[in-house]
């Protein structure tokens, strides 16, 4: 059922997401092209998130159809935010070292996120489950409370962004977002080539991202409980953003990348030549990983931007609604069919959720897998990247251009 879920949603996501995209980039308002999308999309973005954790009491087919429409409609909610959101940062500045410092800092609120939910979600979710009236409901209502200050964020980013007017232009775009799409794929070879890097570099985070809580139940007998290191990887992630940010101001966003790539080559060879290195019972190879993945995530939102004046000044157009569709939807793609190859790993190995121990064969299997698999995906991303005509140098003479 789950498997169907996903695959029904990503094909609902290949037709969201360039449609929305193509939508909210011919959008022409006194509020501007995107902000509009942010303040009235996180109404629906709130209440569908909660929406997900609202377990129907239906059985059978019928469940599976709540269970789908609920995912379909958070999709589509997060996509009329997500592609807007995302597309902002084209037009808030065109200094390609401003937008890395700009995506340090929106990554760095992120990972705040993703550490207050690795670090209250479950706890909260059990307080709530106590209390007579949110009895068998404290996952919804945690997740209401998470709502609505999202939507207040959402908000106030709404209020507190001004946008500009872009560079060479300001050109409406024409024809259905598909076809922009396959204009920009066939002649903006950066796009390709970025398209390429954010579809590897989203499977290495999703190969160590699915299965990391699967290799902590596996190994429980040795490690820390799940709370403690998923929270200890969030805080990881978060310390090593004002880090990563420095150093791509510093060298560049390539070389930043290729540190990244680094840190996490070593933290794999680490944790398959010599297994999980405890500091009370937290793997220090996993939190390697959380501290370098900050990296990659900067360097892909601050790229992405790059690219839309790179397409304007090679062949004439500003295809922003492609070239954020395009990302966010390989991004999502990624991740989905990474997951469900996990997913048959699990099975291949032996994994049995009914177990309350895992055998030893399935948790030295998962971590030979964390260990390999992030690695390669990264390593051929670097490649890649090293491919990508597009540079610091490079983009500010486009700037400089364009602006005159």
């Amino acid at each position: 059922m789950l498997s169907w879920i996903y695959a029904l949603g990503l094909l609902w996501d290949a037709i969201s997401d360039p449609l929305v995209a193509s939508f909210a980039a011919a959008n022409r308002s006194k509020h501007g092209v995107y902000r509009p999308f942010i303040l009235f999309g996180s109404f629906g973005l709130g209440a569908s998130f909660c929406l997900l954790f609202w377990a129907p009491p239906l059985e059978g087919w019928l469940l599976f159809a709540a269970l789908l429409a609920s995912a379909i409609i958070f999709r589509t909610c997060y996509t009329i935010v997500a592609v807007p959101y995302s597309a902002l940062s084209a037009r808030l500045t065109f200094s390609s070292v401003e937008r890395a410092e700009l995506s340090g800092v929106r990554m760095f609120f992120a990972f705040c996120g993703m550490l207050c939910v690795t670090s209250f979600f479950f706890p909260l979710s059990r307080a709530l489950e106590t209390q007579g009236e949110f009895a068998g409901q404290g996952s919804f209502f945690a997740a209401l409370l998470g709502a609505v200050v999202a939507t207040f964020a959402l908000i106030a980013c709404f209020f507190l962004t001004r946008e500009k007017p872009p560079l060479g232009g300001d050109d409406l775009p024409t024809g259905w977002s598909m076809r922009s799409f396959l204009d920009a794929f066939s002649q903006n070879d950066a796009l390709r080539m970025l398209l390429l890097v954010l579809l590897l570099n989203s499977a290495a985070g999703a190969s160590i991202s699915i299965p990391m809580a699967f290799y902590i139940e596996a190994n429980a007998g040795a490690f820390a409980n799940k709370e403690v290191i998923l929270s200890s990887y969030a805080f990881a992630t978060l310390a090593g953003t004002p880090i990563w940010t420095l150093i791509a101001r510093s060298l560049g966003k390539k070389k930043c990348w290729y540190a990244g790539t680094l840190v996490t080559a070593f933290s794999g060879i680490w944790l398959f030549a010599f297994g999980p290195y405890l500091v009370s019972g937290v793997p220090v190879q996993l939190i390697l990983y959380g501290f370098a993945g900050s990296s990659f995530a900067i360097i892909i939102w601050a790229l992405i931007p790059d690219t839309v004046e790179y397409g304007r000044y090679n062949y004439g157009r500003r295809d922003e609604g492609a070239v954020f569709g395009s990302s966010l939807f390989v991004q999502k793609a990624s991740g989905a069919l990474t997951g469900l190859g996990v997913g048959y790993l699990l099975s291949g190995i032996g994994y049995e959720p009914e177990r309350e121990v895992q055998t030893a064969e399935t948790a030295t299997s998962l971590g030979l897998y964390i260990a390999i698999a992030p690695v390669l995906f990264l390593v051929a991303a670097s490649i890649t990247l090293v491919l990508m005509p597009l540079s610091r140098g490079l983009h500010a003479r486009i700037v400089d251009e364009l602006s005159q």
